[in-house]
């Protein structure tokens, strides 16, 4: 009996710290610095931070599972540095950012990067246009893809190269629903991101 209960205990003293660290909660109205960088934005409501990072200088938060809505901050990505980490480098490497790539080059190094490490068979961008950020001259873009799930999420995007570094939110969610649901709490996001 004794061996079974310090099996059970040790059991749980291995699992605890996983299922303990898998997720963080975002309070509402408290400043959180994102991923691993400067950055800081102040949510509306609680979300939640994966500890997964999607890169090495990216960060994932989401409401109900990455799958329903996806809210990516990439904070510093310095030049020469993909924004995902690579999944098969050798045969299908990663667009890398540069430095001197214009704001209106930034939607398709994301188009790239997401048909690679998601991928996405259809992407199109809906619109782009010109948005200071981060006290910078920056870009919007939103955009709608479909996977392999067959299911077609719609995106938004805001980014701007700040100190030679990119600097951008992203969110993405299935377009019925989940989407629009979101929106407003993505967009006092966006606007409270600060350096």
């Amino acid at each position: 009996m004794k061996r079974v209960i310090a099996g059970a205990l040790a059991l749980t003293l291995v699992l605890a710290p996983t299922s303990a660290i898998a997720h963080r909660l975002m309070a509402a109205g408290t400043a959180a610095q994102v991923a691993r960088s400067d950055l800081t934005v102040t949510p509306g409501i609680e979300w939640n931070r994966l500890s997964q990072r999607p890169g090495p200088m990216a960060e994932r938060w989401t409401l109900d599972g990455e799958l329903l809505n996806d809210l990516i901050f990439f904070g510093g990505v310095e030049s020469g540095t993909p924004l995902f980490r690579e999944v098969d480098r050798r045969d299908n490497p990663l667009p890398q950012f540069s430095s001197t790539m214009l704001p209106t080059d930034i939607p398709p190094l994301l188009e790239t990067s997401l048909r690679i490490t998601q991928n996405i068979s259809t992407f199109e961008v809906v619109r782009v246009a010109p948005r200071p950020f981060l006290g910078a001259s920056g870009v919007e873009f939103e955009y709608r893809m479909l996977g392999g799930d067959d299911i077609t999420r719609q995106g938004r995007a805001v980014a701007a190269i700040v100190g030679g570094k990119l600097f951008m939110i992203t969110y993405d969610a299935p377009a019925e629903y989940f989407f629009a649901r979101s929106s407003a709490d993505v967009d006092r996001i966006i606007a409270s991101a600060t350096l």
